[in-house]
């Protein structure tokens, strides 16, 4: 806004001082800087300040007028009409810029810049008819010296000439950063070419007087100023140059005094030269004005781009053609730094680091260089870190091209695929105990309809015997053995999730307290019980039977672990993972333990380490089918001569409170 005020004061000095001298509102028929200033002050003015700027200029211009009439013993309805001709021209002017740019800046753009110098020359055109038509209509006594072509003449060019310098001083700035001895040696080249062509084309000096036109003379300059130091710059050489060509022209030298003519008629040719001048050399800076803004557009672009290849957690690089690491993201440093165990600087070759085994380094080049050679592939690895741990990585490696398509380089993007690689691992065991749990609960099934009719036909039998038919001995372990049969069905049932199943919501430490009196006897008197439950913290939805299932089955397996004696721990907490609250079940011994080959194969029915007729397999494997039927999960732990531990989670019941805690309790 200062800016602004400072170029309304500046718009009504010029007006006092010009109004005597050219004798404007007199004849009105030289062309003066009213008319582009006032348009390019309204254009460089935001929206909000639109009217509060043009109330400021109409009150300059009817100041500076009034003074000047008064001071010229003029009339002052005999100068008004002018005035106002001139603001409502600019006025018009502007809302038909704001129409036809759509707010966009004057300066943005070859386009706008265009259409904003249209508007000037043609947006003058329909007051100076109306005013014309006024005059004949009423008479010139209201408008002494009116002619209505030289009006349009004087707004036209003035605005062609001025408009753009003034708004680019107004409301552009551009930066700059070019050497200043550099700048210095161009301005003294052609301020010494300007001299010789002013010289000759203005005061008409040396051998070639007159030779040069007064446009080969200016238009070096105004295309320097334009390419070196942008509108600004292209605003300021302009309004030398309209200085230079005006005064030399009211002091009666340069190319303009030659004609015969009045004075005033050599202002509109020298106005008219300006502008032919000024306004289309405004392509230059117009021109470097969207070539800085594609620049930033694209600065801005790459700057985004590297915020993103800096945030991703996948290995970024590339190298060039010697292999040197040329750009990399933290992700692929820290890779580095990880698997090579040293510390990345600035100019390494991936020959520096990578990994310590010679085959695998041999093999990393041989991949760099497929990608040199222009093809785009995807490879996977297993690289072992400096500290022992085996990774395995997904690798994309791709050459890099410059804008001539020829290969400059290669990039890589690494992407760590071992967690993916457990989970597929995981996903896999799953569906295969899926599938053994389907053919086992379909062979539970018909297995238990054949029991059925083995008991159903056993008990036919006892009823046709007489009371003491040695046969009923017999009879008797048929029918033991068909109920331990049914057992087992209900145990491959349970594995397979095909059993009738009765969830309750049910307190898990309450419940692992009752059981203790249960397993005591069950593991016998060389094995320490160690019961921590906490009855009371929250509850989860289990069937009751299924859940004592659980811990007795674990019991039963660890007292098997601990032949000679040992510890058994059964515990209960509430706990809270991955945002689901819950309670945890933990059943841990300090037995034989299990080697990883038989870790991973526990759960799998029939799977047993007992001797032949001492185990079914199918323990843990209900265990496994319980748990998951309730929504939870089994964590296995083990080191052999140490033990192992069982973690079970089970998430809390839904719209189960917390229960108050409960002291700590062990039996």
């Amino acid at each position: 806004m200062p800016v602004l005020l400072a170029a309304v004061i500046a718009l009504g000095l010029v007006t006092w001082a010009a109004t005597p001298a050219l004798g404007h509102f007199v004849g009105a028929l030289i062309p003066w800087p009213t008319h582009g200033v006032a348009i390019a002050i309204l254009i460089a003015t935001p929206q909000s300040q639109r009217r509060l700027v043009a109330g400021l200029i109409a009150f300059v211009l009817v100041a500076a007028v009034s003074v000047n009439s008064a001071a010229l013993g003029q009339e002052l309805f005999r100068v008004v009409p002018a005035v106002s001709l001139i603001f409502a021209q600019t006025l018009f002017v502007v809302l038909v810029y704001d129409r036809l740019a759509r707010r966009t800046s004057p300066l943005s753009s070859t386009t706008s810049y265009a259409i904003m110098l249209a508007v000037v020359v043609g947006g003058t055109v329909p007051l100076t008819v109306i005013s014309s038509g006024v005059v004949l209509i009423f008479g010139a006594a209201g408008a002494p010296g009116y002619d209505g072509f030289a009006w349009w003449i004087a707004a036209s060019t003035s605005g062609a000439t001025i408009v753009g310098g003034m708004v680019a001083l107004l409301a552009h700035v551009p930066r700059r950063d070019e050497a200043r001895s550099l700048l210095s040696l161009e301005f003294a080249l052609l301020c010494a070419i300007y001299a010789f062509a002013a010289a000759s084309a203005f005061a008409e000096v040396g051998p070639m007087a007159g030779a040069i036109t007064p446009a080969l003379a200016a238009l070096p300059f105004l295309v320097w100023g334009g390419l070196r130091f942008g509108i600004r710059g292209y605003a300021v050489i302009a309004a030398l140059l309209v200085v230079i060509v005006i005064a030399a022209t009211w002091m009666d030298i340069g190319p303009f005094a030659r004609f015969d003519e009045l004075k005033i008629e050599r202002f509109r040719r020298g106005w008219i030269y300006l502008a032919s001048l000024v306004g289309p050399a405004m392509i230059f800076p117009v021109a470097l004005a969207e070539r800085g803004e594609a620049m930033r557009q694209s600065r801005n672009s790459l700057a985004q781009l590297k915020a993103i290849v800096e945030g991703t957690s996948d290995l970024i690089a590339a190298v060039d053609r010697d292999l040197v690491v040329v750009a990399a993201n933290p992700a692929w440093i820290a890779g580095w730094e990880r698997i090579g165990g040293q510390t990345f600087r600035d100019g390494m070759s991936v020959a520096d680091a990578s990994e310590t085994d010679p085959e695998q380094r041999a093999t990393t080049h041989a991949l760099w260089r497929r990608a040199l050679s222009g093809e785009r592939f995807t490879v996977e690895r297993e690289i072992r870190a400096s500290t022992g741990e085996l990774e395995e990585l997904e690798v994309t490696y791709a050459p890099v091209r410059d804008e001539k398509q020829e290969i400059v380089g290669a990039s890589q993007v690494v992407r760590d695929i071992t967690a993916r690689r457990e989970r597929e691992a995981e996903a896999t065991e799953s569906r295969r105990l899926e599938s053994v749990g389907r053919l086992a609960g379909g062979v539970a099934h018909d297995f238990n309809n054949l029991m059925t009719a083995v008991m159903g036909y056993s008990e036919l039998i006892r009823v046709s015997l007489e009371p003491g038919d040695p046969r009923l001995e017999d009879l008797a372990e048929v029918e033991k053995a068909a109920t331990k049969a049914g057992e087992l069905t209900q145990q491959l049932l349970a594995f397979a999730r095909r059993r009738e199943v009765r969830p309750k919501d049910i307190d898990p430490g309450a419940t692992v307290l009752g059981i203790a009196r249960l397993v005591s006897p069950l593991i016998g008197p060389n094995i320490e019980l160690a019961v921590r439950a906490r009855p009371g913290e929250r509850l989860v939805r289990v069937d009751p039977t299924q859940f004592e299932q659980i811990v007795l089955n674990l019991a039963v397996n660890a007292r098997d672990a601990m032949p000679g004696g040992g510890q058994l721990v059964i515990e209960t907490a509430a706990e809270q993972r991955n945002g689901i609250v819950g309670v945890r079940l933990t059943v841990s011994d300090n037995g034989a333990g299990m080697t990883p080959e038989v870790l991973e194969r526990i759960f799998e029915p029939f799977f047993t380490t007992k001797p032949l007729g001492e185990g079914t397999g199918l323990g843990l494997a209900t265990v496994h089918g319980i748990v998951h039927q309730a929504g939870g999960t089994i964590d296995v732990g083990s080191v052999p001569g140490r033990g192992t531990r069982f973690d079970i989670f089970f998430p809390a019941a839904p719209d189960a409170p917390p229960q108050a805690d409960a002291t700590l309790t062990q039996a």
